[in-house]
């Protein structure tokens, strides 16, 4: 039985904040992709 707890490092919380702030990019990206698309197909139709 393991009473101690593990170890994670130092190194550990820098990675989580970094994947943590890549996660949040592509969901804003994938976001301002499809309002993109949405807007340039409605300023095509208007044509």
């Amino acid at each position: 039985m393991l009473s101690t707890p593990l170890y994670i490092g130092p190194g550990m919380g820098i990675g989580t904040v970094i994947l943590i702030l890549v996660i949040g990019g592509i969901v804003l990206f994938s976001f301002g992709y499809i309002i993109w698309l949405k807007a340039k197909q409605y300023f095509k139709k208007k044509k």
